[in-house]
């Protein structure tokens, strides 16, 4: 499959995740495709949701492990306290990968981070259910925040 084309999900499922990591993520593969975010292929195991000139997030798959990635950017807003402590325990702290600009120190949903990873912030990996939800709505509201946020800058998040 050549770069920038519509990935299909399910095969990269089937490829690498067995039992409930499968169920769970088969179940997520339709949400995004009736959702209209189906992800497009960015390389071998991973793909990245786009939505008008940006990419929400990146989703990378391992034997056995998916990682839903999203890139730095304004994440501040009212959410219930179940939503925000999922975010804030999936945060991604810099450490040394590539050339980048570095950590950043951010605020992410009221509270104040040091050493945030300037380009993957938040990283979920083999989400259940219930995180799959919160994922839903961190989604949603990037979709908002991205036109509208100076922050969204992670050059992973470009076409």
């Amino acid at each position: 499959m050549s770069e920038n084309t519509v990935m299909k999900m399910e095969d990269k499922i089937h490829e690498f995740l067995d039992g409930d990591l499968k169920e769970i993520a088969l179940k997520f593969a339709e949400y995004l495709n009736e959702s209209n975010l189906a992800p497009i292929n960015v390389g071998k195991d991973s793909c990245k949701i786009p939505y008008n000139e940006h990419h929400i997030c990146m989703i990378q798959f391992e034997p056995n492990q998916w990682k839903f990635t999203f890139f730095y950017g304004d994440y501040n807003s009212e959410f219930d306290q179940d939503f925000i402590k999922t975010v804030q325990k999936n945060l991604k702290f810099c450490s040394p990968c590539h050339d980048c600009t570095g950590a950043l120190d951010a605020m992410i949903f009221g509270e104040n981070y040091s050493n945030l990873c300037s380009q993957l912030t938040i990283q979920f990996t083999n989400p259940d259910n219930t995180t799959l939800e919160n994922i839903k709505k961190l989604l949603e509201y990037c979709k908002d925040m991205i036109p509208n946020s100076k922050l969204y800058k992670s050059y992973h998040a470009r076409f």
